[in-house]
């Protein structure tokens, strides 16, 4: 239809209605009349029977039982059942409370798929959490560290302090961070180089540090710092043989000598023994070392003699 033009029943004459409808031969209806034409009910016979059952207005001052009076031009239009025929006023306005409409399946036949998102509400992003993932090794800037590693930190004045490794954190950013027990030194622990030997236990720290702020100094058992005489013993049974004394890095260290190992002086001579039972293991372990010899120089000998035959052959 076009702009402009109030739509009017063609029934019952009305301009208002919540939905439009058109009959079968595409005559403007109300929802009511279109609902009673779908159902099979014949609008021009409902029309008929309409006007020829209502008479003319009937005036009376009566009163009513309530103790009203009805107004003189009032008018009781009534069918063959005695039920009134109301007909809606254009000025009614539909109610606040409307009845709830339930959205539809859309339908995205000769429409772009644009319009699936376009009903949906807009969703936020959930907000990142920090999760943290704990770990006995960690591999950072090129270096392997395990649980018990010892690791040196340097404050602000330069004072150069040991720790050992407890446990390790890593979060969704790949950032590394470690728990660390503090190594307290003795009046045996020199100046200038780490030694193991001559450090005890310190105070654990609960907070973890980032390990950018760490440096690697030797591999160490998690309980190697332990009182020896404590109540509870730390050390298993089982030999641990995973440990690895020496750094991964490119680093070149000298071997100490046996004599360095043991502090013995270089020019210390070797004490003699002139015990009988240490001559005669002396000598028997020589004949024991001659006789292998000899055996490999026959065994060899063979050898020999068959492959010689065999170019032979």
């Amino acid at each position: 239809m076009p702009f402009g033009v109030k739509p009017l029943c063609t029934s019952c004459k009305i301009s208002y209605s919540p939905i439009w409808r058109k009959g079968a031969s595409g005559e403007v209806l109300c929802n009511s009349c279109g609902l009673k034409q779908s159902s099979g009910i014949s609008l021009s016979n409902i029309s008929s029977n309409v006007k020829a059952e209502t008479g003319p207005p009937i005036q009376t001052n009566a009163p009513v039982k309530n103790g009203s009076t009805q107004a003189p031009n009032s008018t009781s239009i009534s069918s063959g059942s005695g039920m009134p025929v109301l007909r809606k006023s254009s000025r009614i306005k539909p109610t606040k409370k409307a009845p709830p409409v339930f959205a539809k399946s859309l339908s995205t036949k000769g429409k772009g798929r644009r319009v699936i998102f376009k009903k949906t509400p807009p969703s936020k992003a959930p907000p990142s959490v920090a999760t943290f993932v704990t770990g006995e090794s960690v591999f950072h800037k090129d270096q392997y560290y395990q649980v018990g590693d010892v690791v040196s930190l340097v404050d602000h004045d330069g004072g150069v302090y040991y720790a050992q490794l407890r446990g390790f954190l890593s979060d969704q950013y790949n950032e590394k961070s470690a728990v660390i027990t503090w190594l307290l030194p003795t009046v045996h622990s020199p100046s200038n180089v780490f030694d193991p030997n001559t450090y005890i236990l310190g105070p654990e720290e609960d907070l973890p540090r980032k390990m950018e702020f760490m440096e690697f100094v030797c591999h160490a058992p998690s309980d190697y710092f332990r009182a020896r005489d404590a109540p509870y013993k730390t050390v298993s049974l089982e030999p641990n043989l995973c440990y690895i004394w020496t750094s991964i890095g490119p680093k070149v260290t000298v071997t100490p000598t046996i004599d360095e190992i043991f502090g013995m002086a270089p020019d210390t001579p070797a004490p003699t023994s002139t015990d009988k039972s240490v001559t005669k293991a002396k000598l028997e372990r020589e004949r024991m070392s001659r006789e292998i010899a000899r055996n490999k120089e026959k065994l060899r000998a063979e050898r020999r003699q068959i492959k010689l035959e065999s170019l032979d052959s």
